[in-house]
């Protein structure tokens, strides 16, 4: 259409094409301003369509409704975006609609209810992105096909959505929505939750038990707690186990075979491969609560109220995490999170701490060959001692490496703790990248130089204010080297503004302290994770 100039449409313009299977009226993508309606409806209500149709997708679709006379029985996909439409047919009509898989009515701002949709036991995908006049959905639970529901930007829908167990994505950011509610639990296909944005303020805790959620977004809500994991009943402490076979001479027992056990709590229920949570803007939120440790992206930046964060049992969770395959790249971002109380501190230094350890032994057991990393954010002035045992003041570092105490060849890998003043660095335009340069000596005074970078990963957005001091922590795979009898390391840390032709010079942003913790690995151990094959 951004070939066209506008025309008046009649309602009969499509009457004496029968065998019609296609209508495609569309703009190309990033048109810009070029998109607007250029074809216009007389004065009549809709437009007739012919039986034959499969595809009907027509941008600024001119008519308020499809027409009466139209038996949607043969229609595959339905596009009306940016259109006219008030209603897709009337309520009471019954509409043949086995065939249909896709209905996208998307920023049609007129769009006040959608009609009842059981006949669509195949449709797939349902969007109405931006129909902020709508107010009222049918239930969607028994359209069994159903994968991807997308209501952004519907702020007068009130109620969270009907659906079937197999949905995987759903987008209710900025819409009126206010609770999550425990029949959320029921929708256990669930991949992806958008709430950005929304009147959430209060989520069930049920929404613990969607174990194959892995993408969820709470960022910009009025939750003040994320549910903490729910725990399954306690059954009774079990006395006897009875066991068929037979036991060893050296296990006497009378009568049935029979033993006392001890009684080991239940797990706890948890997000069994949520990688992806951003609640961040969340200023009411004060409990971050069990949260899974192996977490590949945490954004809680800008929780000014968030006081206590936690994660589920490190030791018990650390081999899932150890066998979690996938991108090994972590972010943990409490940016301006100024209410954190000190156990909460050291919880999220742990977790990074465990999830560097794990990157080390993945790399070296060569589970995988992907690129590893970790950028860590919070607030703070202070190093660990217990976590990073060099420490200096300023942006350099030297320190002398222990002899190896194995009985082969080992591996050191670096884990990096920087202190810095991040209050001006939105002024940068997301173009910061933290560098370490560091020189590893060996016995005999020869030495290698090497770099590492971290680039996109100072996510510090243009939208994103920051004040003071901030603790980062850092790792990457390009800080794990064969140890050549090296005896001493040394290092120097920047953050520096990334500069393009024309760009004006600025100050590198300082970094205050640093901190490194040395990992010894022995080389080519492949069994589980413990702390009996790591020097620390």
């Amino acid at each position: 259409m951004s070939q066209i100039d506008k025309l008046q449409l009649c309602s009969s313009v499509f009457e004496n094409m029968f065998s019609l299977k296609y209508i495609h009226f569309y703009f190309p993508p990033f048109i810009g301003k070029q998109r607007n309606k250029k074809l216009h409806a007389d004065q009549v209500g809709d437009v007739f369509l012919p039986d034959e149709l499969r595809l009907l997708c027509w941008e600024y679709y001119p008519f308020r409704s499809l027409s009466s006379s139209f038996n949607p029985k043969n229609l595959i996909v339905l596009k009306l975006p940016y259109g006219d439409m008030e209603q897709l047919w009337n309520e009471d009509d019954h509409q043949d609609l086995i065939n249909l898989r896709k209905i996208v009515l998307s920023n049609c701002k007129n769009l006040r209810k959608i009609p009842n949709l059981l006949g669509a036991v195949n449709l797939e995908i349902l969007c109405f992105n931006g129909c902020n006049s709508l107010v009222e959905l049918p239930g969607f639970s028994d359209l069994a096909s159903l994968k991807t529901v997308q209501l952004h930007g519907c702020y007068n829908l009130k109620k969270f959505p009907e659906l079937p167990n197999d949905v995987s994505f759903l987008d209710l950011a900025e819409t009126g929505i206010e609770e999550v509610p425990n029949s959320i639990e029921h929708v256990a296909g669930l991949e992806t939750l958008l709430l950005a944005k929304s009147k959430i303020n209060n989520v069930s805790c049920n929404i613990s038990k969607l174990e194959c959620l892995r993408y969820l977004d709470f960022s910009h809500c009025l939750v003040a707690e994320f549910p903490e994991i729910l725990r399954r009943p306690e059954r009774p402490e079990i006395q006897e186990l009875i066991l068929p076979y037979s036991l060893p001479p050296y296990f006497p027992l009378p009568g049935r075979r029979k033993f006392p056990i001890v009684h080991v709590p239940p797990k706890s229920l948890k997000f069994k491969r949520l990688e992806y949570l951003k609640m961040d803007h969340c200023e009411s939120l004060k409990l971050l609560s069990e949260l899974p440790p192996y977490l590949r992206y945490l954004d809680a930046h800008g929780c000014k109220s968030l006081e206590k964060v936690s994660f589920t049992d490190r030791n018990r969770d650390l081999y899932e995490l150890y066998s979690f395959y996938g991108k090994d790249e972590f972010f943990m971002i409490f940016s301006d999170c100024f209410s954190l109380n000190q156990d909460s501190i050291k919880n999220i230094e742990g977790n990074a701490m465990q999830k560097i350890e794990s990157l080390v032994k993945k790399w070296e057991c060569k589970y995988d060959y992907g690129p590893k990393s970790l950028f860590c954010c919070f607030p703070g002035s202070e190093i660990s001692a217990s976590k990073f045992e060099y420490q200096r003041m300023n942006s350099s570092l030297k320190l002398k490496i222990t002899p190896n105490e194995f009985s082969g060849s080992r591996v050191l890998s670096f884990a990096i703790c920087l202190v810095v003043d991040l209050t001006h660095c939105h002024k940068y335009n997301r173009d910061l990248r933290g560098i370490c340069e560091y020189q590893l000596t060996a016995f005999d005074g020869c030495y290698e130089k090497f770099e590492c970078e971290w680039g996109y990963k100072l996510d510090f957005e243009l939208h994103r204010k920051y004040m003071g001091d901030h603790v980062l922590i850092l790792f990457s795979d390009k800080l794990i080297k064969k140890d050549d009898d090296y005896v001493e390391a040394s290092f120097e840390f920047y953050i520096k503004k990334c500069y393009y032709k024309g760009d004006a010079e600025v100050d590198d942003i300082k970094v205050k302290k640093c901190g490194v913790h040395v990992y010894y690995v022995a080389e080519n151990y492949k069994g589980p994770i413990s702390p009996y094959t790591m020097q620390m």
